[in-house]
């Protein structure tokens, strides 16, 4: 069958209401994980936009994506575009740089875009276990991740993926640039780290093979996709499919997603990926309320992570038979 000009907009995915208790974390796991099935979103991929792999890209290009990535989801991510930065400038990162492979550089300007920039510089396409004066590239992140570009080679959208069990491990101390940008993100990776964590172990007690891929470094991640407003996004869904197809080809087993929002939970239920754990974000209040916030701590309008009334859906799938 010929893949169509167009791909189809992908389907609207449900998430439950935080008031739906009886429908909140771990699922009554199926017997079998599913395998993922990529004649079913034949309709939904796309062909127009060249693929290459992150590492083919050079490190202007590659600081580009991460500024993409970062403006997109201080747009569209639900928890990112709610909770706002402390107020206060931390005094260590002000008249600083910071080095790394990409090169020696002031933070820049104290916003919820820039501060995303840096965390996707520092904990993704960097190493963040490497010390200080000897930060290198993440060459795990850049031997999974995608990026799309146009018919003039400009990024335009990626995907930077991991291997699972390469996303913990011990963070540098005493880098300025990592405490400041934790310093905003920590209510919302805390919440998605702890309900991820339960996820993983659900999977691991009920699927002793997922267990043994995941202690093998055989379980593939996508840690964040996005897009320019120059791609079309209809045709973005072709990411995370050929995130799958790579880590499929590299002999990757199963594949672990952790959806925000309805996009994503889309992409993953084309592709016939099982929904193994849900954690709504309005439950209770995670941060300060912008009325009671103290100057160097994260806030929102109401002190809810997100105003959007969803959550968290991870999903898993097998690559192989």
């Amino acid at each position: 069958m010929d893949q169509p000009n167009f791909p189809v907009n992908l389907p609207w995915c449900t998430y439950p209401p935080s008031s739906e208790i009886q429908q909140h974390g771990l699922f009554n796991l199926q017997k079998e994980l599913p395998l993922i099935n990529f004649e079913s979103a034949r309709k939904f991929r796309s062909h127009k936009y060249a693929r290459v792999p992150l590492i083919e890209n050079d490190k202007p290009q590659i600081l580009e994506l991460a500024r993409i990535i970062a403006n997109s989801f201080a747009i569209n991510e639900p928890m990112n575009r709610h909770v706002h930065p402390p107020r206060q400038i931390p005094k260590q990162i002000i008249d600083v740089t910071h080095s790394d492979a990409f090169g020696n550089d002031p933070f820049g300007a104290w916003t919820t875009e820039n501060l995303l920039f840096w965390f996707v510089r520092l904990i993704l396409m960097t190493d963040p276990s490497h010390p200080i004066g000897a930060i290198r590239m993440n060459d795990d992140v850049f031997r999974h991740s995608l990026v799309i570009k146009n018919d003039n080679s400009k990024t335009i959208g990626g995907s930077l993926n991991s291997t699972l069990s390469g996303k913990g491990g011990k963070w540098r101390q005493n880098d300025p640039f990592l405490e400041a940008t934790f310093l905003y993100q920590n209510p919302i990776i805390d919440f998605i780290h702890h309900h991820e964590n339960i996820a993983i172990q659900g999977l691991e007690d009920k699927y002793p093979h997922f267990k043994k891929a995941n202690q093998a470094g055989k379980v593939g991640y996508i840690a964040m996709i996005a897009r320019s407003t120059e791609l079309p996004s209809e045709h973005t869904f072709e990411l995370f499919a050929s995130s799958f197809e790579s880590f499929q080809k590299q002999g990757y087993e199963y594949m672990l997603i952790t959806g925000t929002n309805q996009w994503t939970g889309a992409a993953c239920e084309v592709l016939r990926a099982a929904r193994i754990y849900f954690f709504p974000y309005r439950d209770l209040k995670r941060v300060a309320k912008e009325t009671d916030a103290k100057q160097n701590e994260p806030f929102s309008t109401d002190g809810f992570i997100s105003d959007k009334d969803s959550g968290l859906m991870i999903y898993a799938a097998k690559l192989q038979i």
